[in-house]
């Protein structure tokens, strides 16, 4: 759930079509992007507490539907030492938010000749994400939570010269008060809580290839996997997706479009519904570009839609997200 909430915010960033996916420039400075905006979204998840309404369930059924109104704020800074080929940077990258990665890097860039470009980086998310204490409880208001985390990531891009483009990141998740199952073990003297704890480690790897057609046109296709070994056996899984990205940019106006299609396979069964968890991702996104707003040449007027669902075994796991974002992006 936390990556569909993010979606819109992370896409409409995603301006592959303003400038080569990665390259360092050639001249030392400050570059970057500074985004705002408003997004207004609905979305049905069991987990995600942020704006939720619904602190009260009745059942472990499906999720309810909540809509949100909100406003988008990002920022992407570099500053490049043209002399050695070395970037700096803070931020959301451009050209991770194109590949479905919003999470917030502190790092340092080299470029190798014609071996690519090399990055290591630490990760975190600026506003921790809020989940609810304990979202199995039934009957009582339940409370929220911040889930937290950090990590390291190394990155690169053209790998020896080449189109692929590759990167590792692991990272710790924690809860800050992690609940999940004790009012069912109280009502039912049973001990699964243990089972149900959602802080732990998780890894993510990806592989992507680059294909750059005329008239300003790049197809990415990529491929993704997810590790999650977290503190509860029955919240541990493995997730694997084939992702799709198209580019097309324009002197005037520019669309990029994101495909991804996943599986997500949990160690064990949850015991509170005797199987697994087991689901099916999918999401779709299209953002659009208008440039030179206002006459102004690196301002960008920006749309973006964006739905994504996961489709489980246990109804309660059941997600689906939709947004409309709008905004301006200045790069500079």
């Amino acid at each position: 759930m936390r990556n569909s909430i993010l979606l819109s915010l992370g896409l409409l960033v995603a301006n592959a079509a303003h400038a080569d996916l990665g390259a360092i420039p050639t001249e030392s400075g400050w570059s970057g992007f500074l985004l705002g905006g408003v997004s207004a979204s609905s979305h049905e998840s069991n987990f995600y507490a942020g704006g939720d309404s619904h602190s009260r369930i009745d059942n472990l059924g499906s999720p309810q539907s909540e809509s949100a109104f909100s406003a988008l704020v990002n920022a992407d800074i570099r500053y490049t030492f043209a002399d050695t080929r070395t970037q700096v940077f803070l931020g959301n990258l451009i050209q991770d938010a194109l590949r479905f990665d919003f999470t917030q890097q502190l790092g340092i860039r080299q470029a190798m000749g014609d071996k690519g470009i090399v990055a290591g980086s630490v990760v975190f998310n600026v506003m921790p994400v809020e989940l609810w204490s304990d979202p199995f409880a039934t009957g009582v208001d339940r409370s929220s939570t911040d889930a937290k985390s950090k990590g390291v990531r190394f990155a690169w891009d053209k790998i020896w010269g080449s189109n692929f483009n590759g990167s590792i990141t692991s990272r710790e998740v924690d809860l800050d008060e992690e609940r999940s199952g004790q009012q069912y073990d109280l009502s039912h003297g049973t001990h699964y809580a243990s089972m149900l704890d959602r802080s732990g480690k998780v890894h993510d790897m990806e592989l992507s290839y680059q294909w750059h057609f005329g008239d300003g046109q790049l197809l990415e296709p990529a491929i993704l996997y997810k590790q999650a070994k977290l503190d509860g056996s029955a919240e541990s899984f493995d997730s694997k997706g084939l992702q799709l990205t198209y580019a097309k940019r324009g002197p005037q106006w520019s669309f990029v479009s994101n495909a991804y299609f996943g599986k997500r396979d949990y160690d064990e069964a949850n015991p509170l519904f005797g199987q697994r968890a087991d689901a099916d991702e999918l999401a779709l996104t299209g953002t659009f570009f208008w440039h030179r707003l206002l006459g102004v040449k690196d301002l960008s007027g920006t749309v973006t839609i964006a739905y994504s669902q996961a489709d489980a075994d246990i109804a309660f796991y059941d997600t689906q997200t939709s947004s409309l974002s709008t905004g301006l992006l200045y790069n500079f």
